[in-house]
């Protein structure tokens, strides 16, 4: 019995000295990367900070040392190109390996690694899939059956993306992975789909402080879902002057709140068909309120001009931090609140076909 315990003893001795440390072994087969400066790098109030950098040599990279508590880091590295390969990963004690191409990144070793990159891995198919979808949507030849069609599919491929991150959230939500993955990816889940990931959350979890944010915003985002009245938003003008949402509900059928910022790509892509819409409906039908979510004043008129959104905007150049997103609880742009000329909520983050649907309709 002596001998055992000792074993034991010895074997939790090793366990916890290897432990103690991490070591991150990464190797690549692209002689592109050589030379290049890899990065380990965390995120903090959205800021990002570097924690430790080497060359990747020979098609190789190491990172060592001690990590006090198992978090969510990035290896970041930047190609001959000027792309830029980010991706997260637990950052933790233990060996983690790492394999990098121009494409990405695999990491083994750990548990948790191995979990957060099982996501990854069903996630890359995903895109796999869509990515011959979205290439067709581009198609300025298009009919308009066979966009009607392509429309169709995006909405379902944006329907089982959803489904991917929800299942993967609710079978592992007090992992660090799991946790991680609903931070990402919560903002495109409905209230309810949120709150049952929620429920399933142990105390420690729940203590999280962007959990604690996630929580409250779904309280605020409940008083602004469809059928809610809206909650009236003042902000400055692009000349200064106050405008308040209050002003414009009633003297069309719909006011489209469209939240956005000048730095946002996906916003940018989709201005060509908000433009159209406002063009097919502005007057009797439709008037849409711009709410930047941007900080810097000059990047934002001047996008308003260049782009010829003709609209009317405000902004009070907070970012993230802007009254009218905590107002409407927008945890990701572009996102859009449809309210009716009674000032009831029709809906939010509509699909442009749901947005037409709707506004075509004659209001009682």
């Amino acid at each position: 019995m002596k001998r055992a315990a000792f074993y034991l003893f010895i074997t939790a001795l090793l366990y916890s000295c290897t432990s103690s440390k991490y070591k991150i072994e990464g190797k690549t087969e692209s002689t592109t990367l050589n030379g290049q400066t890899i990065f380990l790098k965390e995120r903090i109030n959205r800021e990002w900070i570097s924690i430790d950098s080497t060359k990747i040599e020979n098609g190789t990279f190491k990172f060592e040392g001690t990590c006090d508590s198992a978090r969510v880091a990035y290896l970041y590295v930047e190609l001959p190109s000027g792309e830029k390969l980010r991706q997260p990963f637990i950052f933790e004690n233990g060996n983690i390996n790492v394999m990098v191409d121009s494409l990405g990144y695999v990491f083994s070793g750990t548990v948790q690694n191995e979990l957060l990159q099982s996501y990854q891995d069903e996630k890359t198919n995903f895109y796999k899939k869509a990515e011959a979808i979205y290439n067709q949507s581009n198609d300025s030849n298009a009919t308009t059956a066979q966009k009607a069609e392509l429309t169709k599919k995006l909405n379902e491929l944006a329907k089982e993306e959803v489904s991917i991150d929800l299942k993967f959230c609710s079978e592992n939500v007090n992992s660090i992975a799991g946790t991680h993955v609903f931070m990402s990816t919560y903002y495109a889940m409905s209230i309810e789909e949120k709150e049952s990931v929620i429920k399933k959350m142990n105390a420690e979890t729940l203590k999280t402080n962007r959990i604690q944010e996630i929580i409250a915003g779904i309280e605020i985002e409940k008083k602004t879902a469809k059928g809610s009245r809206f909650i009236d938003l003042k902000l400055p003008g692009l000349n200064g002057d106050t405008i308040a949402l209050s002003e414009l509900i009633g003297k069309t059928d719909y006011v489209l709140i469209d939240f956005w910022a000048s730095w946002c790509g996906p916003c940018m892509q989709s201005l060509p068909e908000l433009k159209d819409l406002y063009n097919t409906y502005k007057g009797q039908k439709l008037e849409i309120l711009g709410v930047s979510l941007d900080d810097d004043q000059e990047a934002w008129k001047s996008t308003i001009n260049s782009k010829e959104l003709t609209w009317k905007h405000i902004s009070d150049l907070q970012g993230w931090k802007s009254a009218g997103a905590k107002t409407y609880a927008i945890s990701s742009i572009p996102a859009t609140v449809l309210i009716n000329k009674k000032g009831i909520i029709e809906g939010r983050n509509l699909s442009f076909e749901e947005l037409k649907m709707i506004i075509s309709k004659s209001v009682e």
